[in-house]
């Protein structure tokens, strides 16, 4: 082999391995002949120190004792002039020590049982208990298609408790009234205010009922309806014709549809694109959109419930009424507590 191939040789890929390899061997070969030659470091053996002893020798302990002599403050003397005067002699004041703690109190494992305790509401002489049913009169018309209509009504008959008026007649209620498409008539929200002809008010929590006479002729008895949730109105539709109006949209609907021209295909019939088809598929599209039209308007505005001035319910109460309660102008101040002082009024001369 001439020296020159030899040189190639280790160009290659098979003498660049080669050569790495023959270089790892070498360089694993003296890692292991230093390591078997190094000496192994002696151990360091730790001396304890000597904590007790100075320059080898042990300490002594020695205590000093010296006269001690115990200082007595002398007491402050302090002169009145009236034992001056008398020329008595002075009283020193009592010493008291300068390091006295000051005496705790002790802990108590009881809780007062008294704290946090609301004191209950006393009732006023003039009162009414739960669940009184106030007559009342309607004095404005209530209707379901303006439903911002605030219910207003008169109270028809005195309310009394224990012999005592609580509730003249004639006292103004105040509520809202609810939309119930459901049972054709008009509920009542909870919240209710009493406005007495001298101006007390009184807000209450309060639903309205139903007043059914079983003679309303002259408004006696009883009828079977007395005192259901609500307020029965007159049941008046918007349209008369709507019904009319959607069935025939809907049948003219159908009949442009089945008057268009087909043809059969894989996924079965489909509409011929043909000049014939444009004007039925046209009209077919606006007739279902009216028909939607005029179900969307019946189902929204198709009927609405009217209750007239004049209409007789109850207001059934939810609390107890106590007459104390009410204020001017809903203040917190008394109609009892507000008195109207005089203005006084100053001259002056010239």
């Amino acid at each position: 082999m001439k020296p020159r191939d030899f040189l190639n040789f280790f160009k290659t890929r098979t003498g660049k391995i080669v050569t790495f390899g023959a270089l790892f061997a070498a360089g694993l070969v003296i890692f292991g002949v230093i390591r078997k030659h190094q000496t192994p470091t002696d151990d360091v053996t730790a001396a304890p120190l000597g904590t007790n002893t100075v320059n080898g020798k042990p300490q002594v302990v020695q205590s000093v004792v010296r006269p001690m002599q115990a200082f007595h403050p002398p007491a402050a003397a302090t002169t009145s002039p009236s034992a001056v005067t008398n020329g008595s002699a002075p009283q020193p004041l009592p010493v008291v020590p300068a390091n006295q703690l000051p005496t705790l109190t002790p802990i108590s494992l009881f809780a007062d049982s008294s704290a946090g305790v609301v004191a209950p509401k006393k009732l006023s002489a003039v009162f009414a208990p739960f669940g009184r049913l106030i007559p009342c009169e309607t004095v404005i018309t209530v209707d379901s298609s303006s439903i911002q209509t605030p219910i207003i009504g008169l109270v028809t008959e005195n309310i009394y408790h224990a012999g005592r008026l609580v509730i003249p007649a004639g006292t103004e209620v105040h509520g809202t009234a609810k939309t119930d498409h459901q049972r054709e008539r008009i509920a009542s929200g909870s919240s209710w205010t009493l406005v007495w002809q001298n101006g007390e008010e009184l807000p209450i929590k309060a639903i309205a009922l139903d007043r059914e006479f079983a003679n309303h002729t002259n408004q006696t008895g009883w009828a079977i309806t007395d005192g259901s949730a609500g307020l029965r109105g007159e049941f008046i539709k918007s349209d008369n014709l709507a019904e009319i109006k959607l069935f025939a949209a809907t049948f003219l609907s159908g009949a442009a549809g089945s008057l268009t021209e087909k043809k059969e295909t894989i996924f079965g019939p489909i509409n011929s694109p043909s000049l014939n088809n444009a004007p039925l598929a046209g009209a077919q599209d606006v007739l279902k959109i009216y028909a939607q039209q005029i179900a969307d308007s019946i189902q929204k505005d198709g009927f609405y419930i009217r209750v007239p001035g004049g209409k007789q319910f109850y207001l059934y109460v939810l609390q107890t009424l106590d007459r104390a309660d009410a204020s001017l102008g809903g203040t917190a101040i008394s109609v009892i507590q507000e008195t109207d002082a005089p203005i006084k009024t100053t001259t002056s001369r010239p």
